[in-house]
This record gives C-alpha cells, sequence and structure tokens, in this order.
C-alpha cells in the first residue's frame, strides 16, 4: 500500500514530544514491513537539514505557493517531503514564542498546511490513504473529501488540545460555508480542527484501545465525547496502541550507557545505577529504590501526586528520586526546592537532555507515571525496554501496556489520583525488590514484552484496507 501521513513533527527534523516519535516510527515501520510510506510535515527551520528541492509551483487549493523539499529519516529510507513557507513555518518555535504562548495566526498556519498536504499528495500520486495526525491536521479529511482525494485516517494523539479558534477566523481555512455550522467545524462558538478530523475522517483512531473507550465518556472527553461516542456507535473509531522504535531504544548498544546489558546479563546493570546515583550526587540507603522520572511537567502527568508523597517515603528509607523535565512553574518550582531540602535523596534536571534520559532509564530500580490521563504514553515502554519496573496509574495506554504484577504483570499499579495511593503502589514495589531474585525476574517480564511499533504494524494495515476498499471503518 502507499500511505501517506500528515503531521506538525517529525523525529529527529523537529520534536516536542511523542506525536513526532510516532510520525517518525509508524512510518518507517510501514516501510520496512515492504510498504510505501511517506511523511509530509512543515519545514519549521531552515537550517541544518539536507534538502532536494523539488521542482514547482506548489500551490494550496487556495493557490498559496510553497516550496517542497525531500529529505528521509535517518537509516529507514522512508521520505520526508517539507513544506516550506516563509511566511507561516520560519519561526523559532513549532506552535508559539512558548507553550503557553501560541502564534495568534496558528489557524491560518495549519490550515495552509492540510491545503499544502492535499497539493504533495496529488503532486506525489496515487497514494491509498492520507493518515492524518493530530489537531494540526484536522481539516485534511474535509478538504480531500471535497476535492476527490484519497481517503483518510485521522488519529487523536492527545484530544485535551484541540486547535479552537475563534468563528472571526474561519475564512482562512477555504472551507465552505457550509462546514461552519453545528454540523460541521463550529464548537462552542469557535471552530475546531479536531473536531473536523473526528466529523470528516474515514477513521478515527487514538493511541490507545483503552483511551478509546475512556473519550467518548463525558469525564475523559474533553467535551467532544457525544461525537465520539457516536463515530464509535458506527464502527468508525478504534483505538491502536503506540510502539516505540527498539532500534533506537535498547540497553544491549545505547552509546548513553555503560555498561550495555540484556534482559540475560542483568547483573551488569547494576553498574548503570550506580553511574546514575553518582551523575545526580544520590546516596541509596540499603533496601531503599532509585526512582526514575522523565516527563514533561503538567497536570496531566501528575508529579504534583509525587511530592506530598516523597517525604514519608524518604523517612522510610525506601525511596531516592532523579527527575529529568519541564514544564509548569507550578511543578518545576516546589521539584526544585524537594532537591534542595532532601539533598543527596532527591535529584532535579530541568529541560530535556537525551543522553541522561537514557541513564535515567537505564539506572533507576522503577520508572513513575503517575498520570492523570495518558493516551498512550512512551516513556513507561521505553523504561520497561530497559528494565525499570514502571509504577502507574491506571489510565489509557499505562492501563494496556503495564499489567499489575498481582496478574503476573511488569509493573505496580494504582487507580486513585492521591499521593497515599501512589505511595502504597511504591511501597508495593520497594516489598518486591527486597527479593534480588524475583525482581530480576520482574525485570526480564518487563524487558521482553514486545511494545515495538512491528507489532503495531498488522492492526494499521488492517485498518488502512478496510478504508482504501470504501467499506468504512
Amino acid at each position: 500500500m502507499r500511505i501517506l501521513h500528515a503531521a506538525s513533527e517529525v523525529h529527529p527534523f523537529s520534536m516536542t514530544g511523542g506525536l513526532a516519535s510516532v510520525a517518525s516510527s509508524l512510518p518507517s515501520a510501514l516501510r520496512a514491513a515492504g510498504h510505501d510510506a511517506a511523511v509530509v510535515t512543515p519545514l519549521h527551520r531552515q537550517d541544518g537539514i539536507d534538502l532536494e528541492w523539488l521542482d514547482g509551483p506548489f500551490r494550496t487549493p487556495g493557490g498559496m505557493e510553497f516550496g517542497l523539499g525531500r529529505s528521509e529519516i535517518p537509516g529507514t529510507g522512508c521520505p520526508v517531503y517539507f513544506v516550506a513557507s516563509n511566511e507561516f513555518f520560519n519561526r523559532p518555535g513549532l506552535y508559539g514564542p512558548s507553550e503557553s504562548e501560541p502564534y495568534q495566526d496558528n489557524a491560518a498556519r495549519f490550515s495552509f498546511f492540510c491545503g499544502a498536504v492535499l497539493e504533495a499528495a496529488s503532486r506525489l500520486g496515487g497514494f491509498d490513504v492520507i493518515h492524518c495526525h493530530d489537531w494540526h491536521t484536522g481539516l485534511l479529511p474535509a478538504m480531500s473529501s471535497l476535492s476527490g482525494g484519497p481517503p483518510t485516517v485521522f488519529t487523536i494523539h492527545n484530544l485535551a488540545f484541540q486547535g479552537t479558534f475563534p468563528m472571526d477566523q474561519y475564512p482562512v481555512t477555504g472551507l465552505p460555508e457550509k462546514y461552519r455550522g453545528i454540523d460541521g467545524l463550529e464548537y462552542h462558538g469557535g471552530f475546531s480542527f479536531m473536531k473536523g478530523g473526528i466529523l470528516f475522517a474515514d477513521a478515527v483512531t487514538t493511541v490507545s484501545p483503552t483511551y478509546a473507550a475512556e473519550v467518548t465518556t463525558s469525564e475523559g472527553g474533553a467535551g467532544m465525547d457525544g461525537l465520539l461516542l457516536a463515530r464509535m456507535s458506527d464502527g468508525g473509531l478504534r483505538g491502536i496502541l503506540n510502539g516505540i522504535d527498539c532500534d533506537l531504544w535498547g540497553p544491549e548498544d545505547d552509546p548513553s550507557i555503560s555498561p550495555w546489558f540484556t534482559s540475560d546479563s542483568l547483573r551488569r546493570r547494576s553498574g548503570c545505577r550506580q553511574a546514575l546515583a553518582s551523575e545526580c550526587g544520590l546516596e541509596i540507603p540499603a533496601g531503599a529504590l532509585l526512582a526514575g522520572v522523565v516527563s514533561r511537567l503538567t497536570w496531566q502527568k501528575g508529579l504534583d501526586l509525587v511530592l506530598p508523597a516523597l517525604e514519608r517515603l524518604i523517612a522510610d528509607r525506601r525511596l531516592v528520586l532523579a527527575v529529568l523535565g519541564t514544564g509548569e512553574p507550578w511543578i518545576e518550582g516546589p521539584l526544585a526546592s524537594a532537591s534542595w531540602r532532601f539533598p543527596g535523596r532527591v535529584f532535579f534536571k530541568r529541560g530535556y537532555d537525551d543522553p541522561l534520559s537514557r541513564r535515567i532509564y537505564a539506572g533507576s530500580d522503577i520508572f513513575l507515571m503517575p498520570s492523570r490521563f495518558e493516551p498512550c504514553g512512551l516513556s513507561q515502554m521505553i523504561a520497561m525496554r530497559y528494565g525499570s519496573v514502571p509504577v502507574v496509574r491506571r489510565t489509557g495506554g499505562l492501563a494496556d501496556t503495564v499489567p499489575d504484577v498481582s496478574g503476573g504483570g511488569c509493573g505496580f499499579v494504582f487507580d486513585s489520583a492521591e499521593p497515599e495511593a501512589l505511595r502504597e503502589a511504591v511501597g508495593r514495589a520497594a516489598a518486591a525488590a527486597a527479593d534480588p531474585r524475583a525482581w530480576r525476574a520482574l525485570q526480564r517480564r518487563a524487558m521482553r514484552i514486545d511494545n515495538s511499533w512491528k507489532a503495531r504494524v498488522p492492526s494499521y494495515l488492517e485498518l488502512y484496507r478496510l478504508v482504501a476498499g470504501g467499506a468504512g471503518a
């Protein structure tokens, strides 16, 4: 099959989160399975990317001109086509000067991008399906339907971000007036890219089965639960788990860690634990767990649940903590304060540091993800690959990828978004780690779970064939 993916960010060229990883790894896995997959994305910066420019001119359906450059995802042969526009994309940030300050013309920017993807698909020729990722591509299904273009699959990566704009900006979409109303893009007086994707795509997916069920409820639907429930009822909504690229993530050859190890040489992993403790200035009491966190620091991720539980866990000599992340000041501040209050017990580094993140995965005993909601999550799967046992809240993709040890699973799962529930789960983990032989068996079980993209490809191919065959989904 020929599948064209459209995404606002693609690793390693641009990245703010898991979307970029999926937009890189899924097309690459499809290509490795023998299918003709490619990606279209904005050219967010003009330097550092070696491009082969295609002969133009290229114009959106609205007549706006853009450049189209070609590169490849390193090591995969998967083509990436970059939509170039100095007016819309040659800027310091992908979506705004900062995470909390979006560009005021984002509706125009991503309407333009959707039109450019449609033109690129036509000029590159013969795609069976266009796979649209998240709200930035939410207008593509309507545009493709109007122009007689390929069928579309629309993936919701995080329903909390909906691409909603004031109705007076609707003309920048270039869509007809019939799509302006409540049966179209209208949403609480404005209009929503996300709603457009859900409404007009031939099939809608979320990034885990549990999240697909959660978004049809008033608690998890972010105001779109009625629309999503209707799509699920007609068979048009399903959840397919994300995967991880096992060529990029693995303790057997990761250049950022030492020593290397496998599930059959777990005793070597203690060297990574000692190296991480030394790098972070941590002193680990006998019997205590070294807990790792690599995360955006937002309300969604639930890291504020860790802080009230922390003092007692440290006093009980059950935990030392290494945190790497950046996000909202109301979480960053208390984490920094905890590192000052508990020297040698809490380490916090603000920002993102890829080599350090790998050393946290490889050296921590447990990996904390107390998310309030989690569409899929990649960090828990990466942690398991490196032998760090996940302690997670039962939600979204965490529920699908981390079965509790009580049922023969590979992690420690809790239900309530409360500090005491997290503390109890960490206590269960500490008790389990007191038996080193059983703990290593648990680590091996986690490391041997196949969360690769290769394992996810058949589910996507089934959906693409259904959509391309015109049977609906």
